[in-house]
């Protein structure tokens, strides 16, 4: 499954212009969350990491059937009623967005990242980000008024 994904919405959190490390990370993350404008991606992203997980095993059972494989974390994918997107690699800024330069300019903005979804060693889903642009939408709706 190396299809790309695209979630369109509004930026709620993002840490992608200048990323902090954590106590808990031995390196940077890039991470962007979005509130989508549409609610059917729920159900799609959750199919998709059925599937993803579905495929993970058979490999795991084929490599060695004894192998009984259990997941050691929650994915990170949804949370709540964001969609999170993360990477190790800054992801780029397109169109309007290559020009800020602090992560809260982003923040309630309408836009797309676009990523895929990855499965780690240990069984557990996250959907990377590659780049994120800005997006129009038709409503006049504005998250931040």
């Amino acid at each position: 499954m190396n299809t790309a994904i695209r979630i369109r919405g509004w930026i709620t959190e993002a840490s992608v212009i200048d990323p902090k490390l954590s106590i808990y990370e031995s390196q940077k993350v890039y991470r962007i969350h979005i509130s989508p404008a549409l609610p059917h991606i729920y159900s799609e992203l959750e199919e998709s990491i059925a599937s993803l997980k579905e495929e993970s095993e058979r490999q795991i059972v084929q490599e060695d059937p004894l192998v009984k494989h259990t997941y050691s974390r929650e994915d990170k994918v949804i949370q709540g009623c964001e969609i999170a997107m993360e990477s190790l690699y800054k992801p780029k800024l397109l169109g309007s967005f290559k020009d800020f330069e602090r992560d809260d300019e982003l923040l309630g903005k309408f836009a797309q990242g676009v990523g895929h979804l990855q499965i780690l060693k240990d069984g557990n889903v996250f959907l990377s980000v590659h780049m994120i642009e800005p997006q129009t939408y038709i409503d006049e709706f504005d998250p931040l008024d």
